[in-house]
């Protein structure tokens, strides 16, 4: 892109980002971020900030591998190994609550529902998601989920303290 180019785009003096470009001015924020607009990255990008490619964790949908046919109790597909210190699944949960009662861990859970509907038993109250709700707790509390639908799923996630 040239400095006409991208004087056109922003607004800004031609001279003026000349002067940007060879480190003989810095750039107040509101011209980084036109400039950053113009090229479409982000101002952290734009004076090279990168991610260490290690710290970022994906699991593609072909590399698990899910049941041929859904149980009919409760089962979880593992999405990943605790990454970072989380662990993650998709949970498919039964129709009832476990005979084996509720379950507690260290750490904090958080279950974002998926499809359906579920609900989330504690001691003293059942909180009922729908597809999109969002719930975070400590996973000290004792719990148990199931989907009265039968086929709803959730995305669960435990942070496991170190």
């Amino acid at each position: 892109m040239t400095l006409d180019h991208l004087a056109g785009i922003t607004g800004l003096n031609k001279g003026y980002l000349s002067r940007v470009e060879r480190g003989e001015k810095t750039p107040s924020i509101a011209t980084a971020l036109k400039v950053a607009q113009a090229f479409d990255v982000s101002v952290s990008a734009l004076f090279g900030e990168a991610v260490d490619e290690s710290l970022i964790h994906i699991v593609r949908s072909h590399e698990r591998s899910p049941p041929a046919n859904r149980p009919a109790e409760a089962y979880f597909e593992p999405l990943s190994q605790a990454a970072g210190g989380v662990e993650a699944f998709l949970l498919f949960p039964s129709r009832d609550f476990g005979l084996d009662g509720r379950v507690d861990h260290g750490g904090t859970e958080i279950i974002f529902v998926v499809t359906g509907r579920i609900e989330i038993q504690f001691s003293d109250r059942t909180v009922t998601l729908a597809a999109g709700d969002f719930l975070q707790f400590p996973g000290h509390l004792a719990h148990q989920v199931r989907a009265p639908d039968g086929s709803s799923s959730a995305l669960v996630a435990v942070t496991r303290e170190k």
